[in-house]
């Protein structure tokens, strides 16, 4: 095929040259059914018939063209060998044209074929050019019968010119108006096709930028019919769901967002109050993997052109940091009331407290007390003592000593501490402390008495959670900040590094119910203990800019991890 041609014009030649091959094909059958038929009806024997020149003819362009159907996987030029096609076919109905009676014959007429196949190729120019090939051959046949110089055989041995003159004129009249007929309708054609493959392209264009946008949108879509059934969902949808395409697309909506039915009960009444204000959903679900996220969510009717409801439309999105962050904000809110409410309490109740306390140990080491006596001595004092440390709980969470930060080795501030825990009354030999893994020195600044205390109360909390013994593991790496849920926008920066400190035990876990106010103020669940040790940790966290997060299971344990910026 000619290399200098596109591949799509390549193929739309191949596929015209195959039409005009197989019409050839069709047109031959036709004629030699017709023509069989006719000469049955003239009561000829079936030998006679065979040896007719026509039949002749006939199986030499059944030959002709499988000889084109062959080589034409071989051809370079479709556009010349569609014309040498044309051209042998002219000259083939000239010569059947001869043998069957030359003026009196009745293929004429097979000429006006071979024009309507240039017109299909060609268009309008081939069209003409066919025509005018046509009238050459016919009236180049014609004069050689006019002058005798060729006589098909059975014919009369002259005709008058005015015979000849007339026929000629009557088929070249015929084959110009079939020639402008096929030329118009075949460029009509060709324009209306390129059209439409125009409007094709165009379609698929908007098709594709369509489905783009769809895709493309950070909010999950997915559409479902009257039944519930999802039938339709973006690529954001899959992601935020965690499931595959395939997987939803046999899910009722029902089994996906709990308590929708109501929801879609009301968007039902707001098709017919199309007024009625829009209004946005939550919801809490689980993932594939069983992950709690929350989504907020919006319900529009999907609807015919006649306003008919055939499904409805979900546009929904993750809204779990910001509920994280809504969580958080409370805790501030909660912590910053009850930072002004201990700021004037401890100092109300701190000075009494000692002037009680003092007078109380001076009373018992003077007075002779008996047994029950001294043991009521020992219950005030031991209560003065809790109480006097709640107080300072207090005003360390409430007015926290001034930040003064410094550029410190992480792992060094754990082992002091660690330390310092060995020594501690919560400390005993079921307990023990793996890590931290201190193969890599990890600096930054940070104030180290503060983290000292946060790391302090951690350890304290982990041997609470283990009264029969277990396992503290810590662990401490530096990396990059992406990735990581929920972190504050200092740790957010490009290329900005981030200390990671994990500290897990093996305790009795935490349940879901009280694992989102474990960092509230005065929450426990200790006997004994003041529920501030968790928010002074979660408040030193925050001013050194920084994030901590707890993850938990019953009777498995919990891990605190604390994210600080490496500045």
């Amino acid at each position: 095929m000619n290399s200098t041609l596109s591949l799509d014009t390549q193929q739309k030649m191949l596929k015209n040259v195959k039409g005009l091959m197989l019409g050839r094909m069709i047109i031959l059958t036709l004629l030699l059914a017709i023509t069989f038929l006719f000469q049955i009806s003239e009561k000829k024997s079936f030998f006679i018939l065979m040896t007719n020149h026509f039949y002749y003819f006939i199986i030499l362009f059944y030959l002709v063209t499988i000889v084109y159907a062959i080589s034409l996987k071989k051809v370079r030029d479709l556009y010349r060998y569609a014309s040498f096609q044309i051209a042998i076919d002219h000259l083939f109905i000239t010569v059947l044209i001869y043998f069957t009676g030359g003026k009196d014959s009745f293929f004429p007429i097979a000429y006006i074929f071979t024009i309507i196949g240039s017109s299909m190729i060609f268009y309008k120019r081939g069209a003409l050019f066919s025509a005018s090939f046509s009238s050459l051959l016919y009236g180049l046949l014609l004069l050689l019968q006019l002058y005798q110089w060729m006589t098909p055989s059975g014919q009369p041995a002259s005709y008058d010119a005015s015979q000849i003159f007339y026929s000629l004129i009557i088929y070249m009249a015929t084959f110009y108006i079939v020639a402008f007929l096929s030329g118009v309708i075949s460029e009509d054609l060709k324009k209306k096709k390129k059209e439409l493959i125009q409007k094709q392209v165009d379609y698929n264009q908007l098709e594709t930028f369509n489905r783009n946008i769809i895709q493309s949108l950070d909010s999950g879509l997915l559409t479902i019919d009257l039944s519930g059934k999802i039938n339709f969902l973006n690529r954001t949808a899959e992601k935020i769901l965690n499931r595959n395409r395939e997987e939803l697309k046999s899910t009722s909506i029902f089994d996906l967002f709990p308590n929708i039915h109501d929801v879609l009960e009301q968007v039902k009444k707001k098709l017919s109050n199309p007024s009625s204000d829009y209004q946005r959903y939550e919801t809490l679900l689980a993932n594939h993997h069983d992950k709690k996220i929350y989504l907020g969510f919006s319900i529009s009717p999907l609807t015919n052109p006649d306003e008919s409801l055939i499904g409805h439309t979900l546009i929904f999105q993750d809204i779990t940091k910001f509920k994280e962050m809504e969580e958080q904000m409370k805790r501030v809110d909660k912590m910053a009331a009850v930072g002004v409410l201990a700021a004037g309490m401890a100092h109300e109740i701190r000075n009494p407290l000692a002037s009680l306390s003092g007078s109380i140990q001076m009373l018992k080491s003077e007075l002779s007390l008996d047994h029950h006596q001294q043991h009521l001595m020992e219950i005030t004092l031991r209560e003065s003592e809790r109480l006097n440390a709640l107080i300072t709980d207090f005003l360390l969470f409430a007015q926290p000593p001034q930040t003064h930060k410094m550029i410190s080795p992480i792992g060094r501030v754990i082992d002091e501490t660690i330390e310092l825990f060995f020594h501690s009354p919560s400390f005993h030999d079921g307990i023990r402390i793996l890590g931290p893994n201190n193969d890599e020195e990890i600096q930054t600044s940070i104030d180290p008495d503060q983290i000292k205390q946060v790391f302090w109360n951690l350890f304290i909390n982990a041997a609470h959670a283990m009264p029969n013994g277990g396992e503290i593991r810590v662990q401490c790496q530096k990396g990059n900040a992406w990735g990581i849920p929920s972190l504050p926008a200092s740790l957010q920066l490009k290329g900005k590094e981030w200390v990671k400190i994990s500290i897990a035990d093996s305790g009795n876990g935490i349940a879901p119910e009280e694992k989102e106010k474990i960092f509230e103020p005065f929450f426990t669940t200790k006997e004994n203990g003041t529920g501030l040790g968790l928010s002074i940790v979660h408040k030193i966290i925050e001013n050194h800019n920084g994030l901590i997060k707890v993850e938990s299971d019953l009777d498995r344990g919990s891990t605190f991890t604390i994210f600080l910026p490496v500045d």
